[in-house]
């Protein structure tokens, strides 16, 4: 029997940090990621996975993206009864408290600033696997 790959959905703009943290991601196994550029399309792409339902293991978001940002998705997520345990990591270059209070008090399981370096960018996306996958 297959184990199944845990799923991580990523909300995140920036094509360079999508890719460091597939990258990232890869580096400790887990493969079965998949991003979207804002928060909008991933609040889509959570209803297209609940109708078949499934549900993300994991999702990691940006503070700052167009069309709905990291607030307004962690909003949306923790007011429906069918998403608001998906853990939520916001992963964003804010170091700025209350930001970081701000989404915690939304409803965020866990905040990360964006590191400066790929190895410590591994070490976030080991701390998320270990906590949440």
């Amino acid at each position: 029997m297959t184990k199944m790959h845990p799923l991580i959905l990523i909300a995140e703009d920036d094509p360079d940090d999508a890719l460091m943290l597939k990258d990232a991601f890869s580096e400790i196994n887990q493969n079965a990621v998949t991003f979207l550029n804002n928060g909008k399309l991933l609040i889509e792409h959570i209803q297209k996975l609940l109708l078949n339902n499934e549900m993300p293991n994991l999702v990691v978001i940006d503070l700052n993206m167009p069309v709905l940002d990291g607030r307004g998705v962690i909003k949306e997520l923790r007011k429906s009864d069918q998403t608001k345990n998906i853990p939520l990591v916001v992963l964003s270059t804010t170091k700025n408290k209350e930001d970081i209070d701000s989404v915690m008090e939304l409803g965020a399981d866990q905040f990360f600033t964006k590191p400066a370096s790929f190895k410590d960018l591994v070490n976030i996306t080991t701390n998320m696997a270990s906590k949440w996958l």
